[in-house]
């Protein structure tokens, strides 16, 4: 079985074997972020992506204000191991 982790700074590691969104990963983990839209308009799950590379299941987020190391976990899935730092709970 294949698989691969997201490295949360200063919390824990996750393993994941599932082809599904990020916040969904996140959440069937115990680890809570705001979200509102689910489909990337609105920016409430934004958090800083520090290493590794995600795949969105939209063309590209169009909030507002979206800076270049930011990822929306709702509507993206990692591309293999990453490291990622969520700055509210």
């Amino acid at each position: 079985m294949n698989y691969s982790t997201i490295k949360i700074l200063n919390k824990k590691t996750i393993i994941y074997t599932q082809n599904i969104s990020l916040l969904s990963i996140l959440k069937k983990n115990n680890i809570h972020i705001g979200y509102q839209c689910k489909s990337g308009y609105c920016g409430t799950c934004r958090i800083e992506i520090i290493q590794g590379k995600v795949n969105y299941l939209i063309k590209q987020p169009i909030a507002a204000l979206f800076k270049k190391n930011e990822i929306f976990p709702c509507c993206c899935k990692p591309n293999g191991n990453i490291i990622i730092k969520i700055n509210h709970d």
